[in-house]
């Protein structure tokens, strides 16, 4: 690959300060194992070379390489540097110990994986010195001011007959069920948060249509909603580490009503409030889905047969 990176700011508009790095690896647990089962049934599988559009810091790189295998190999690409130190520093941690390769456990399931690299450079303006057998990507096609536009950039990319797998949230089931006042200000704000400045980081129920309009057949599609109460390990604390992630931008924008500020209240203590009222409702959370779409690149035309008299 040549990596190359243009002066344009990165798409992550949500930066890439510790807090949203921390945010983004409990994100990365409660979806990874969905993940995980998507792309493998898209057809993400052993020996494939693979390139992961928006890595971050690499959660979904290693489950690629995982589902690779040893044959395969799979480079995470994204322009945030401080996203790409984490990524390093975990692949450094998988990999200690295991042999010259590298490539046992890094996908962190335990066995043989794929060989894993990352590179810095301006997503869609990357280019390959050969094409990848598939494309992956989560949570980056509502980062862009066209993701359309950035779909047919990147399929360019793969080989004819290649995978192309995208993965995105859909926030509109976003909610407490039964609903109670603090946690529905607060998934009120979070959604909010995510609509400001005309991004579309929701983008998981358009997801089929961004494929059709880039020219791309979708053949397959999954949804997964997470949920859990107040014992889940993950799902409670995660909308917590959410808004007090956004609450900034929250804040300064005066995204939503000024009631559901008020009640929000300190964010430092919304998460034993959240807690304590769910708990007394005996609700549960119902996170975004998980909307994962794949195509295949179209194959070259055969060649017209010839006559021979």
């Amino acid at each position: 690959m040549k990596p190359y990176v243009s002066d344009r700011a990165p798409a992550y508009t949500l930066g890439h300060a510790p807090e949203e790095m921390d945010r983004l690896l409990l994100q990365a647990r409660l979806y990874g194992p969905v993940t995980a089962q998507a792309l493998r049934q898209a057809g993400l599988g052993p020996g494939m070379r693979v390139l992961d559009a928006g890595c971050g810091a690499g959660d979904v790189t290693f489950i690629a390489a995982e589902a690779i295998g040893p044959g395969g190999s799979v480079t995470g690409v994204d322009a945030g540097p401080e996203a790409l130190d984490l990524a390093r520093a975990r692949l450094r941690d998988r990999t200690r110990g295991s042999g010259p390769g590298g490539a046992v456990g890094v996908g962190g399931g335990g066995g043989e994986a794929g060989a894993v690299d990352f590179l810095r450079a301006t997503l869609p303006d990357v280019v390959l010195d050969a094409p990848v057998d598939a494309l992956i990507g989560r949570l980056v096609l509502g980062h862009q001011d066209d993701p359309v536009a950035f779909l047919r950039r990147l399929t360019g990319l793969v080989r004819p007959g290649g995978l192309i797998a995208f993965q995105e949230f859909d926030n509109h089931g976003l909610r407490a069920v039964p609903e109670t006042p603090l946690a529905g200000a607060v998934l009120r704000g979070i959604t909010g948060a995510l609509c400001a400045g005309g991004k579309d980081r929701g983008a998981g129920a358009r997801l089929y249509s961004l494929f059709r309009q880039a020219g791309l057949v979708p053949a397959g599609i999954s949804a997964t909603t997470p949920m859990g109460g107040v014992e889940d390990p993950l799902v409670l604390p995660l909308a917590v580490h959410t808004y007090r992630t956004l609450c900034p931008r929250v804040s300064a924008t005066g995204l939503g009503p000024d009631a559901d500020r008020e009640a929000i209240g300190d964010p430092a203590t919304v998460g034993d409030r959240m807690r304590a009222e769910l708990d007394a409702a005996g609700a549960v959370l119902i996170m975004p889905t998980a909307v994962t779409v794949w195509a295949t690149t179209p194959a070259p035309p055969s060649e017209a047969p010839v006559n021979i008299p």
